[in-house]
């Protein structure tokens, strides 16, 4: 087989990666704008219990760089793949707020982190309420927030990088 010959195999299968890729990101973008919460009104200034006994709002949270506020469980099994993403984020100086789902008294919120190591900050959502009153359909659930309004959100296993790219985005964006 010459050169020429392979050469017009690689196109076609760059070209149908490529194909795949965008295919893959509209999917991704449909389900994400399909599956996307919807901020309660009040949600800006409410003020939030964390397990570590502060209380905050979105608002304060959001107001110097975006916040990633990350509805999770301790029995969902992707948030096992996505919560060390968040921490990372989190360590490295992100504002990361997470909302545990039905995961249990404050007590066994924080077991579970200290189990896995994970360091970032969380509300409990003991019963769900929380959560329904932000129309989250699944988890994980990651909204970014800036200024205490939503500005973005995606749904399922999500990595380090892709959030970082996110954040930047939402950063650049006026409000």
């Amino acid at each position: 087989m010459s050169a020429s010959q392979s050469k017009p195999k690689w196109r076609r299968w760059l070209r149908e990666a490529l194909q795949l890729a965008v295919i893959l990101l509209l999917v991704g973008a449909a389900v994400d704008w399909w599956r996307a919460p919807q901020q309660p009104l009040q949600a800006a200034d409410t003020p939030l219990q964390l397990v570590d006994g502060r209380s905050v709002s979105l608002r304060a949270l959001s107001h110097e760089q975006p916040l990633v506020l990350y509805f999770w469980g301790s029995w969902c099994g992707i948030c096992r793949h996505t919560s060390p993403a968040i921490d990372k984020l989190a360590r490295n100086g992100h504002a990361v707020l997470g909302v545990a789902l039905q995961s249990g008294d404050d007590v066994q919120i924080d077991a579970y982190l200290h189990q896995h190591g994970w360091q970032f900050a969380n509300l409990n959502d003991k019963q769900g309420d929380w959560s329904r009153q932000w129309q989250v359909a699944a988890t994980p659930t990651i909204v970014l927030v800036k200024d205490g309004q939503m500005r973005f959100s995606t749904s399922g296993i999500s990595s380090y990088w892709g959030l970082r790219a996110r954040l930047w985005l939402v950063s650049l964006w006026p409000q």
